[in-house]
């Protein structure tokens, strides 16, 4: 817990953690419970309205001017964004903190496209990048890789690495793995998931999958073309696909499903991935992000190229033929999550608020 006199001093800015939708969201929720006070604005909720999310956002900047006019004990304001309009959005954000009030600012990158973003904008966008990172007294990664892309790409005064958070489940899986094999999949319905190739491989070889393997979809997006594809291909012997689902119905899949399957294009460093390793499924993902520094491959789970339908046939295969692996993966994936428990990385960003602080 960090105590009230070191986390008065600190706001948070992100999205919104309240019945949130994803990591950044998922992040801040796990951080507010380990705040004696949690001073929150929110500059992006869960809507699709255009005008509502603009809406939000104008209120967010009048909060911030009230909360750091009134709050004089407020040094630093930690700003969670990705890549995209969330730069646009943070880096106003950024320069009213930094420029107008003259408080720390930290950056918590939790963007997997950020890269992408950076190298296909235009002169003018790298610029405001460029001014962004290069004016935070410090941006806060996921991983290593991360780490030195800014490093790279910016004059950067201080990069630092911090975990994403994971509770720890208080929960150990059974040895055996299941019949048919359980997958799941947590996350955007899209083509940056790398969702649809998964399916397409389940369809095209359905003789060869069909009652033993069964995959579980769990999330939002293009909800509507899967349950097409799953409907015209004839698969939901295979696929079932449960919308957005959180909570207790999250909670009870991790615990019943055998491998959790994440085929991203990119990837910060995945929460989905971390929390079912922490409840002991097998991984299979792409060498995207942070992964390769969490999922090692035919050590802990299975890691393929994106977009690699070979691969993710051939893998499948693998975890039906030999499930024997399974208990040593499980084993090697517990010793690595344990270091994303709150036990270990709310005491390292505490030790960063204070090095801000004094």
């Amino acid at each position: 817990m960090i105590n009230k006199e070191l986390s008065s001093k600190v706001l948070t800015v992100g999205l919104q953690y309240r019945n949130h939708r994803g990591g950044i969201g998922g992040v801040i929720d796990g951080y507010s419970s380990y705040f004696e006070e949690f001073n929150f604005i929110c500059t992006y909720g869960i809507t699709t309205s255009k005008i509502k999310i603009v809406l939000n956002y104008i209120r967010s900047v009048i909060q911030l001017f009230i909360d750091l006019l009134k709050n004089k004990h407020i040094k630093i304001v930690h700003i969670h964004g990705a890549a995209k309009g969330s730069v646009f959005r943070k880096y106003f954000i950024f320069n009213i903190s930094k420029r107008i009030f003259n408080k720390k600012v930290i950056f918590h990158s939790h963007a997997s496209e950020m890269e992408v973003f950076y190298h296909g904008s235009p002169r003018l966008v790298k610029w405001l990048c460029r001014d962004f990172f290069g004016h935070v007294d410090l941006i806060i990664c996921l991983s290593n890789s991360w780490k030195v892309f800014y490093e790279t790409n910016f004059d950067c005064k201080r990069v630092e690495i911090l975990e994403n958070i994971v509770p720890e489940p208080t929960f150990k899986k059974s040895v055996i793995p299941s019949a048919p094999l359980r997958l799941l999949f947590l996350g955007r319905v899209g083509q940056r998931k790398g969702i649809f190739d998964l399916v397409n491989v389940l369809a095209e070889y359905k003789a060869d999958f069909d009652g033993k393997i069964h995959l579980t979809i769990g999330g939002d997006g293009e909800g509507s073309k899967l349950e097409k594809i799953i409907s015209e291909q004839e698969l939901s012997g295979l696929i079932e696909y449960k919308g957005w689902i959180s909570g207790a119905k999250k909670e009870s899949l991790l615990r019943n499903c055998d491998i959790y399957i994440l085929p991203s294009y990119n990837e910060g460093l995945p929460i989905s991935i971390l929390e079912a390793m922490s409840y002991g499924l097998v991984i299979v993902s792409t060498k995207v992000g942070g992964t390769p520094e969490i999922v090692a491959d035919k050590q802990n789970g299975y890691l393929f190229d994106p977009g690699d339908k070979t691969a993710i046939l051939r893998i499948l295969q693998d975890l039906l033929n030999d499930g024997g692996l399974f208990e040593e993966y499980r084993a090697k994936s517990y010793d690595v999550v344990r270091n994303y428990y709150p036990s270990n990385v709310i005491p390292k960003l505490e030790k960063i608020y204070e090095s801000l602080t004094y």
